[in-house]
């Protein structure tokens, strides 16, 4: 496993009879362990014992009980004679018996260290170390010297084996570790420092110096950088970078790295993951807003991913900084769930009717939203893991709020668009467009096309990391051709290089490299497919704006027969001002998730989904019920309904402006033509034939 050699099984069983050997003295402990009796012998014993054999779980819990047995006894000890000892009778132990608690922990841990030359995969022996860790800042036993010690110790470990995944889930927790205690000793401190006059000895005056020293963010690039430098095929090396601020990695020198790494070994996969990631996501843990229309005295807020609002504490404030009354409401992601109302991608506010939007030229909003995934490395949910006893008694550690995080958007009225509906925020100081700003301000702005480029320039740019550009693309797109002309099938130059040409828009190129890569990578054709399809609907978008030469263009969007089979949002977005779309002869279907229809294109007024896969015009039609300008819906040569379907019963929802819905060769003709002659209505739809169309009319 990770290129490692499997041990000699030989060797392997000759460790395991001495091990047998040992079984007596095993058995004997745990009795005594089941007695509740701690004596140092035993743990001697033990010590014998799990230097051969560290994978015994149950001896490591008897030494874990022996320390906190004697801690407690010396604790009862100080209560039941106060004099005897210089402790207190509050719950604290002298300082007398905590440099001997401390000497035997320093012993505990050099212990584990030595048995882990030998058994360095041994999860018993790690976690033991973090228990002696924890042990130690509870009873405050070592300071942050001691701990950065650990960091060290863990560096080293990872020079002999740099992929001991064991090693670096101990390194993050020590990471965590240092955090607790430095927040503790914070507390600790005299909120005046400078009052203090701090001796030469005074252990206050190390604290003072030593804490806020350590910088995580700093310790994972050097750390990062020593161990990529010695292998350049280290994913975990690597993956430390994701986390690291954008200040502390210089964007070419990276990139340089991470070139001489791929020239190094272009079959590293975790090479290339990391720089596709470096040169699309970089710098994205938090979100921005996508784009915000203005319909019907209500602001639509558009965010790239799906995210959870606190309604509660997000505001629109005018330019005297008042508050604007209004309610939130929010596009469902899941129509049948009890927490559709959490979460979405899209975010309604619509003002009091007392308030016009028109009579204002500057909105300030300020939106607090949750976001779970976002990983940093010094803020640890600690009440959630195993480090949460460490916690107790100290509540500036668990933050209510730690996954809560904030966005203000400034909104300028002057800058939404002049067509008829949902005027799109052309906000250019977001650098949301590859043109001069200035070009498009004035001329642009009343045609679609250009409310098209906003919004296709922004999903591109959202998808970019923030130094990233076109100039710098078309630069490492020529660095991935000299690649190739040495390495012509490695299927990650090819893939990276997909990506590249897709954000720059040069579609035939790209349609060439997805064929090489079915070629060479046929085990996941399916895959190339679903690529080639997204690619392909990419481009017909592209041709019909640039084709399209006035905003009231009644030209359709022909995506019909390429094999789609769901259209999840933002994929297609770019698609919000057209009016028309052809999805026909695909292989779509409804979905109570919503995610197989297009509900989140506004503007469509005509959709065509002739011969899809689609069985449940009810369910179908909550998916569409966001479409409020929708007129004409063709749904013939799917199902619809199941045969046994009541009809006279039956109900679906309808956008309020719908006129037209084509049902022709369908479940529910078939039924209308049988069962259910009498029946004219479906939903206060009129039923009507019509040469060789059936269709339901308001």
């Amino acid at each position: 496993m990770h290129g490692r050699k499997a041990n000699n099984y030989k060797e392997e069983n000759g460790k395991l009879e001495k091990v047998k050997e040992l079984i007596p003295v095993v058995n004997d402990l745990i009795i005594k362990k089941k007695e509740s009796k701690y004596e140092k012998k035993y743990i001697q014993m033990s010590s014998a014992i799990l230097s051969k054999c560290p994978y015994i779980q149950t001896l490591w819990n008897y030494r874990k009980e022996y320390f906190e047995f004697i801690k407690d006894e010396h604790l009862n000890r100080n209560e039941k004679h106060p004099n005897d000892t210089k402790g207190d009778s509050e719950g604290k132990i002298s300082e007398e018996f905590k440099n001997e608690l401390k000497e035997m922990m320093e012993n505990e841990n050099s212990m584990i260290e030595d048995i882990l030359v030998k058994f360095s995969k041994c999860n018993e022996l790690w976690f033991h170390k973090l228990w002696i860790i924890k042990y130690c800042i509870k009873n405050d036993l070592i300071d942050l010297k001691y701990l950065l010690n650990e960091l060290e110790y863990c560096k080293n470990s990872l020079h002999i084996d740099d992929r001991n995944y064991h090693c670096w889930n101990y390194r993050s927790y020590i990471i965590s570790c240092i955090n607790i205690y430095e927040k503790k000793t914070k507390e600790k401190l005299p909120k005046n420092m400078d009052s203090i006059e701090i001796n030469e000895n005074d252990k206050n005056k190390d604290v003072e110096q030593n804490v806020n020293n350590f910088n995580v963010q700093t310790s994972n690039c050097e750390l990062s950088k020593l161990l990529i430098e010695r292998n350049f095929s280290n994913f975990s090396a690597w993956y430390l970078k994701y986390s690291l601020k954008e200040e502390l990695i210089n964007i070419n020198e990276e990139l340089e790295l991470i070139k001489n790494a791929i020239f190094t070994d272009p079959s590293d996969q975790s090479l290339w993951e990391y720089y596709r990631w470096f040169l699309f996501k970089k710098g994205k843990h938090e979100e921005e807003i996508f784009f915000i229309t203005l319909e019907n005295n209500s602001l639509y807020i558009f965010f790239q991913n799906i995210v959870k609002i606190n309604i509660d504490k997000s505001k629109f404030y005018d330019s005297k900084n008042e508050e604007i009354c209004g309610e939130w409401d929010r596009q469902f992601i899941i129509n049948n769930s009890e927490s559709k109302n959490l979460e979405s991608c899209i975010y309604i506010f619509k003002v009091n009717e007392s308030v016009n939007l028109n009579n204002f030229s500057y909105l300030k909003l300020s939106i607090c939203y949750y976001k779970y995934n976002i990983h940093t490395p010094q803020n640890i949910n600690y009440e959630e893991n195993v480090l949460q006893d460490l916690v107790i008694g100290y509540d500036n550690l668990i933050q209510n709020d730690k996954n809560q995080y904030n966005i203000i958007y400034e909104i300028n009225f002057e800058n939404f668009s002049k067509n008829s509906h949902f005027k799109l925020l052309l906000n250019y100081s977001k650098g949301n467009s590859k043109e001069n700003p200035s070009v498009c301000n004035n001329n642009c702005v009343k045609t679609y096309t250009n409310l098209y480029k906003y919004i296709n320039d922004t999903n591109i740019r959202l998808n970019l990391a923030k130094n990233v550009n076109f100039n710098l693309l078309n630069l490492e797109l020529e660095q991935i051709n000299e690649l190739l002309s040495l390495e012509s099938d490695c299927k990650y130059a090819l893939f990276t290089k997909y990506e590249i040409l897709k954000k720059l828009e040069r579609f035939d190129e790209a349609f060439e490299v997805i064929d090489k890569l079915k070629e060479i990578d046929n085990i996941r054709i399916e895959y190339y497919n679903d690529k080639e399809s997204e690619l392909r609907i990419q481009q017909k978008v592209y041709d019909y704006y640039r084709s399209s030469k006035n905003e009231d263009s009644d030209e359709i969007l022909d995506l019909s027969g390429l094999n789609i089979e769901n259209i999840i949002y933002p994929f297609m977005i770019e698609a919000f001002y057209i009016q028309r779309i052809n999805l026909s002869n695909n292989l779509l279907f409804e979905s109570w998730s919503g995610k197989c229809t297009i509900n989140f294109l506004y503007n469509l007024k005509e959709l065509h989904l002739r011969s899809n896969k689609i069985k449940q015009l009810s369910i179908l039609m909550k998916n569409l019920y966001n479409l409020k300008l929708l007129e004409i819906l063709d749904v013939s040569n799917n199902e619809l309904v199941k045969l046994d379907e009541e009809l006279d019963k039956y109900e679906f929802d309808t956008p309020p402006l719908l006129k037209e819905i084509n049902i022709s060769n369908s479940n529910i003709v078939l039924l209308l033509n049988d069962k259910y002659k009498k029946v004219n209505k479906l939903s206060n739809l009129h039923v009507t034939f019509k040469s060789d169309e059936v269709v339901l009319l308001r």
